[in-house]
């Protein structure tokens, strides 16, 4: 007997992607037969093996799979190809190829991204943010502001906090502890925001690309005039169409400028006003710039209403 089913009448939409909620069809380890657990978009992203389990409101797609007896849990995201194993706890974000594995736990609004691997009993939380190839291992600790990146390691006993900075091929071991506006690294790289963007986005607004298409999905709140119509909030006349593209004629490109032309959009928690919240696939490539919180594109394709979030 398979551990758990999907319950296809309780579904919630992430951009194109449906996720279903899982119920246990048996109890084992901490679960009870029929509990009710987190939302999956497809069996693969969670074992029917060993204790492994997706709780509450937490969420996993994508190619993501958590298994043996990892747990998933509170607002978690794991998704992309991102691997959760072993006795591993997540209630971050665990995105791209990343893996979190051993004892290790990821909560808070933390985030585990890229190729990085958190594993033993390490821990990352707060607002941290872990990306690149970079490795926190044994018991050290990556919290507050502090970013872990490139091809750093962070293990032994450990400690990245404040708003320090680990980097390039950097190497933080035994009792070390990197605090404060602390700067590390043997190969340094630049903090130019219009180079690097994609780290200025993960930075900003704690989102990444999908790694196969360098989009991102992100929404913005508009006003609806019927079914897969909707009009822009400060100008009528700006329409958006469920799955058309909309494009600005002549957009500032000047990347220093945050509230000038162009289509501004951001997290769902962003918007104060409008009426209905709309989701929009943006490519890369079609982003001017990342600033007070949201993007300013000159490009997006509208992927519809969001009705649950």
């Amino acid at each position: 007997m398979k551990k758990y089913e999907l319950v296809k009448t309780d579904f919630i939409k992430i951009g194109s992607d449906t996720l279903y909620r899982i119920k246990a069809n048996k109890s084992f380890g901490f679960i009870k037969k029929n509990e009710l657990g987190g939302y999956i978009k497809h069996e693969k992203n969670l074992s029917q093996e060993n204790d492994s389990w997706v709780f509450g409101d937490a969420k996993v797609f994508g190619d993501a799979k958590v298994s043996r007896n990892a747990i998933v849990s509170g607002n978690a995201i794991v998704c992309g190809n991102a691997i959760v194993s072993e006795n591993a706890i997540v209630y971050g974000i665990v995105s791209g190829n990343a893996e979190v594995f051993g004892d290790a736990k990821v909560y808070g609004n933390a985030i585990v991204d890229g190729n990085a691997k958190v594993y033993g009993n390490a821990k990352v939380f707060g607002d941290a943010i872990v990306y690149g190839n970079a490795i926190v291992d044994g018991n050290a600790k990556v919290y507050g502001n502090a970013k872990v990146y490139g091809n750093a390691k962070v293990f032994g006993d450990a400690k990245v906090f404040g708003d320090a900075k680990v980097y390039g091929n950097a190497i933080v071991d035994g009792n070390a502890k990197v605090y404060g506006n602390a700067r590390i690294s043997f190969n340094e790289l630049t903090d130019d925001i219009f180079k690097n963007m994609r780290n200025y986005i993960l930075c900003s607004l704690n989102i990444l690309p999908n790694p196969k298409t360098n989009t991102y999905i992100l929404y913005k709140k508009v006003i609806k005039e019927r079914k897969g119509r909707y009009a822009a909030c400060r100008d009528k006349t700006f329409k958006y169409y469920d799955d058309k593209e909309k494009v600005v004629k002549n957009p500032d490109m000047n990347k220093r400028t945050s509230c000038s032309s162009g289509i501004h959009v951001s997290v769902p928690d962003y918007w104060k006003e409008g009426e209905t919240l709309i989701a929009v696939e943006v490519h890369e490539k079609d982003i001017i710039t990342c600033q007070e919180g949201k993007l300013r594109c000159k490009k997006v394709k509208v992927l519809g209403e969001v009705l649950s979030f």
